[in-house]
């Protein structure tokens, strides 16, 4: 998730020069040029209203190609921001005109993360994530409102979890089936997912001698 946020945060950044100079790359190129933010894309465009930008990375790591569009109010700003590319992303962000100067604390709305991936045990996993309220302060979550929903062919039932913050930017969720017994569980730290999945799930119940949870890191 860290790379998520990151992606919105600079979503928000180019969004918020767009305030203020028209055509945007003309704002971003200077901006970079003067920070201290790796920051790299291949294409640029937009005004005050919308805009998009592609092959967008960060310190080396590609996070992705977005559009964005901005709605105002008489109090704040909101920016709906959705990717473009093969990654399932979509949100928005909602900022008051009261404190916009102030890029290290964002309020977060309507998030939704859609990615697959694969282990040497676990195929074609589902992941899905649905955050309806984020608020950060000092690029630190305090408070989330969202859930997780692992699924996959290789295991027996879906596992789903609510999303807590753990301190900082620590995030962690508790995994359950509709039982409400607990088969999982996940920490989130440095811009990693650890996803721990119990061997019960499993068909190859010889697995279960040699181990509890099937562990797996993901990349966010």
């Amino acid at each position: 998730m860290g790379k998520i946020l990151l992606a919105i945060f600079i979503a928000f950044l180019l969004s918020f020069g767009s305030l203020f100079v028209v055509p945007i790359n003309f704002f971003v190129s200077g901006f970079l040029k003067n920070s201290n933010f790796d920051i790299e894309y291949s294409y640029l465009e937009g005004n005050i209203f919308s805009g998009k930008i592609l092959d967008l990375s960060y310190d080396k790591n590609f996070i992705g190609d977005f559009k964005y569009e901005n709605q105002f109010s008489f109090k704040d700003l909101t920016l709906k921001f959705i990717s473009i590319d093969d990654k399932d992303i979509e949100g928005k962000i909602i900022k008051e005109f009261s404190n916009i100067s102030d890029m290290r604390s964002l309020f977060i709305q309507d998030l939704s993360v859609t990615s697959k991936i694969s282990t040497d045990l676990i195929k074609n996993i589902d992941l899905k994530l649905n955050i309806n309220e984020l608020e950060m302060k000092n690029f630190k979550c305090v408070d989330i409102d969202g859930n997780l929903k692992i699924s996959s062919q290789d295991i027996q039932e879906e596992l789903f979890g609510e999303i807590d913050c753990a301190g900082g930017n620590d995030i962690s969720v508790v995994l359950f089936n509709k039982r409400d017994k607990q088969l999982g569980f996940i920490t989130y730290e440095d811009s990693q997912a650890q996803v721990n999945i119990s061997t019960q799930l499993i068909a190859d119940k010889k697995i279960q001698l040699f181990m509890d949870y099937i562990s797996f890191k993901v990349d966010l």
